[in-house]
């Protein structure tokens, strides 16, 4: 077996949580178009890692279509203004734990986020050194299997591992065939993983 090279992380629930700052610019933006309607901070919990279109069929559907794209737009810009400003709260010893793992292994992420969500995460934190390269949903529109594949054909990495907290996650890995390995202390469940963690730190300890 070729030795591990190489790590992909999930971020909402696997690096940081900005449930807190995702919801205030969801609610802002509702306002805006006429709603009187909130979100919380664990509705955004609950659907991170899906698809952002699969997020607004199933969680606003009380937008007209007429008025969906202008929710969209104004959604955009004040996400990327309340991360700039605001950021999200890394789990415990992620900084720490990405020093020192970037010594052994080459660093990605890929997330079914917006455009410009990874590089508000990466700039926030200063952490434009740990990371090679990134991939996302709003970038092209592919899922996240595919963005996995992306992200190994164009690093031409032999032996990675992704990172993840979600079922979307491992499916996504596994169709991206890539081995799995599950955050339990993020937001989502997975059952009998054949790799998990407790902590984000239990990364430097585990055998990949």
């Amino acid at each position: 077996m070729k030795e591990r090279d190489s790590i992909i992380f999930d971020l909402d629930g696997t690096l940081w949580n900005a449930s807190e700052t995702v919801s205030k610019a969801f609610n802002e933006s509702i306002k805006d178009i006429g709603f009187d309607i909130e979100i919380t901070s664990q509705t955004v919990r609950d659907f991170s890692g899906m698809k952002m279109d699969d997020i607004f069929a199933q969680y606003f559907s009380f937008i007209p279509k007429e008025k969906l794209q202008e929710f969209e737009k104004i959604y955009a810009k004040k996400e990327s203004d309340y991360l700039k400003e605001f950021g999200g709260e890394l789990f415990p010893k992620v900084k720490e734990t990405l020093e020192q793992l970037n010594k052994n292994y080459r660093l990605f992420i890929v997330s079914n986020c917006m455009k410009g969500y990874i590089e508000n995460f990466i700039e926030f934190f200063s952490f434009k050194d740990l990371f090679e390269d990134f991939e996302c949903y709003g970038n092209a529109g592919l899922p996240k299997d595919k963005n996995i594949r992306l992200i190994v054909e164009r690093n031409n990495l032999q032996n990675p591992v992704y990172v993840g907290d979600t079922i979307w996650d491992k499916e996504s890995s596994e169709k991206a065939g890539v081995d799995f390995i599950f955050a339990n202390y993020g937001f989502g469940t997975v059952e009998n993983p054949k790799i998990e963690i407790q902590n984000f730190e239990e990364l430097l300890s585990i055998k990949f």
